[in-house]
């Protein structure tokens, strides 16, 4: 997969199962891991707070959604060479 002049790119498929996994991981990240609502809006820390928990989420979902590509590349593999 990483060899010189391969060019990385996802299939649509993929952007597809991007956007459910982001939301799943953010909304476990806002009211379950950080408990978000405790929080107010009224500073720019809780807003910063807020950027952070979205963009750690989206580096999570990306991470799973690179976990998925994976082992579909492991079976597809496996299948072909049986």
């Amino acid at each position: 997969m990483l060899v010189k002049g391969y060019r990385f790119s996802l299939p649509i498929f993929y952007w597809f199962h991007y956007i459910p996994i982001f939301l799943l991981t953010s909304y476990k990240a806002l009211f379950f891991d950080w408990q978000i609502q405790n929080f107010y809006f009224n500073e720019l820390e809780d807003f910063g707070r807020y950027v952070m928990v979205l963009a750690t989420s989206f580096i999570e979902a990306f991470i799973y959604l690179l976990i998925i590509r994976l082992i579909v590349y492991l079976c597809q593999k496996v299948v072909k060479k049986s």
